[in-house]
């Protein structure tokens, strides 16, 4: 491709409300272009490392006797009502009426679509284990979007989707997928982790996410020092600290302090631990209203609270609805005295404590010296939807510290055991007869994703540095003045040994067009001009000296 005929060109300037390194790169490259929040264009030179990814990510599953196939991307809202999640994904649903009749939405996912499929043809056990893959465009109404690529409402995916007879077989495709999933990210030179993690909407029984290390990361991982554990902040345990306690009861009672909010304060002003607070939380859970009760020196984990509680919309209650149910401003609820229609939810951390305080539900107001059993009743079950911090003890080995680090998301494994296939009644016949539901596993990679995070792992203040399996091409040609006439020779010469290159053949200055180079970040810069003569100036992108070599040689080493 000749520079000066490529549509897309590159920006000098970086672009305003662009927080993230790899979305700045991307826009100034010439790779991809905004159409609306969250949606993009994507140019030819960002195009071609889709067609790049896209064509990696077959190989490797193809390879593991993976099948691919399509499926659309509008779906009736029937096939989402069959297992009921149109309305707990409502909130993420692109949902038309159709001119003919009907009601439908853009695919967010795939599950119903793909189980539909398989009750069609996958009648017996002889018909098992399958796996079948898409890539394929997806949209969600995400109300948030951020880092350019990271998260948007539409963007390309990869799903596999494995069929089984029972969960030994689950195993194994599970096992299978996850080898793909290496030697894919491995050809694409990412260094991965996996973690365990929160099956969120897609549900099952288990899943695992592969992540990459990165400052921009919207994920946090918790890792341990000593052992291999590994997990996604929303799914992650540990061994959190605990206190010495009092060992009588002491009379409960309500003390005033007035203005006093944050548990550091209050604690100070009621010369108490923080330990011995209380935060309770008001939440809206669909159509109903929970109290959660958690330790002061804690903070709830939304995403674990929200698989406990079962629901689809978790939000904090509105000021208004917390005046009338505790009688009080905000920031002084409590589990006492309140309405017998709100059930009341505590957190492991709450657990065998004696004299600890809470909000009085007054204005101003806070009851110390609380006590199970005495003064509230024992809550019959305490739960984990405490977010784990950085140096508590690793709940697996029981020795090692805890760290939190920032991460990517680059694909994510579930194990869906028979959610989708008992609700929409996808069963075969085993080889007694009987009829059982088939037993399913979900494999999904972000290719749109993949583009960001491959530039956050691989750059330098002047650009990008891309991966050779998937850069848009292999070579970007240089022309300098004098060089002009061997550079269109060396040109025709690359095309026909088949490797694929861009010759920056504009009337531009050197310095132009090394920085164009150095930004869209090519793995070969060849240059050549009158200094270069009968020769090639030849230069690796990740590093900082060039080598004057033959021409021969160097379509040698670019073959090699």
């Amino acid at each position: 491709m000749r520079y000066s005929r490529l549509f897309g060109k590159t920006l000098r300037q970086k672009p305003h409300n662009v927080e993230i390194r790899s979305h700045e790169l991307l826009l100034r490259g010439g790779f991809i272009f905004p159409v609306a929040a969250g949606i993009y264009d994507f140019l030819p030179l960002g195009f071609r490392v889709l067609e790049k990814i896209d064509r990696i990510i077959k190989e490797e599953l193809a390879k593991k006797g993976v099948q691919h196939l399509i499926m659309p991307f509008v779906h009736p809202a029937s096939l989402w009502r069959e297992t009921g999640r149109f309305e707990k994904m409502k909130r993420i649903l692109a949902v038309f009426d159709a001119a003919h009749g009907g009601k439908y939405l853009l695919a967010p996912t795939h599950e119903e679509t793909v189980t539909d499929l398989a009750r069609n043809f996958i009648l017996s056990y002889r018909d098992l284990p399958v796996i079948v893959n898409q890539n394929q465009w997806k949209y969600r109404n995400e109300i948030r979007v951020t880092g350019g690529l990271l998260r948007t409402r539409e963007f390309l995916m990869q799903d596999a989707y494995s069929f089984d007879k029972d969960e030994e077989g689950l195993a194994e495709s599970f096992k299978v997928v996850s080898e793909a999933y290496h030697a894919i990210f491995k050809r694409m030179d990412f260094e991965t982790t996996v973690v365990k993690a929160d099956s969120g909407a897609i549900g099952g029984t288990g899943s695992e996410e592969f992540m990459v290390l990165s400052p921009s990361g919207e994920d946090s991982i918790i890792a341990c020092d000593s052992c291999t554990y590994k997990a996604n902040i929303e799914k992650a345990e540990s061994i959190f600290p605990t206190f010495p306690q009092d060992k009588e009861q002491k009379p409960m009672k309500d003390v005033l302090g007035k203005g006093l909010i944050g548990v550091e304060p209050l604690a100070k002003y009621l010369n108490i631990s923080v330990y011995q607070t209380t935060k309770t939380l008001i939440y809206q859970v669909d159509n109903n209203v929970v109290a959660v009760c958690i330790r002061g020196d804690f903070n709830v984990n939304e995403v674990k609270l929200a698989n406990i509680l079962g629901c689809s919309d978790l939000t904090l209650a509105t000021e208004e609805t917390i005046k009338k149910l505790t009688g009080a401003e905000v920031g002084y609820a409590g589990p006492l005295n309140l309405p017998n229609n709100i059930k009341v939810y505590w957190d492991y951390s709450t657990n065998d404590r004696i004299n600890f305080e809470a909000g009085a539900n007054r204005t101003d107001y806070h009851t110390i010296n609380i006590n199970f059993g005495s003064d509230i009743k024992s809550p019959e079950k305490f739960y984990d939807f405490r977010s784990v911090k950085a140096g508590e003890i690793c709940s697996e080995c029981r020795k090692g510290k805890l760290a939190e680090k920032k991460a990517i998301e680059l694909g994510h494994v579930f194990k869906l055991g028979t959610v989708y296939s008992e609700a929409m009644n996808a069963t075969f016949l085993d080889k007694h007869g009987k009829r059982k539901p088939i037993v399913m596993g979900c494999y999904g990679i972000g290719i749109t994703r993949l583009l960001a995070a491959a530039v956050e792992q691989h750059h330098d203040d002047r650009g990008i540095i891309w991966p050779k399996e998937i850069s848009s091409y292999n070579v970007h040609l240089i022309s300098l003045p004098g060089g002009e006439e061997k550079a269109e020779k060396l040109y025709i010469s690359l095309k026909e040994n088949n490797v694929e290159v861009l010759w920056d053949d504009r009337d531009e200055s050197a310095g132009v067009k090394f920085s164009d180079a150095d930004l869209i970040g090519i793995p070969v810069r060849l240059v050549i001009s009158a200094k270069t003569g009968d020769k090639v100036e030849y230069k690796i992108r990740s590093e900082k000296q060039f080598h004057i070599i033959e021409i021969e040689e160097a379509i040698r080493k670019i073959k090699s």
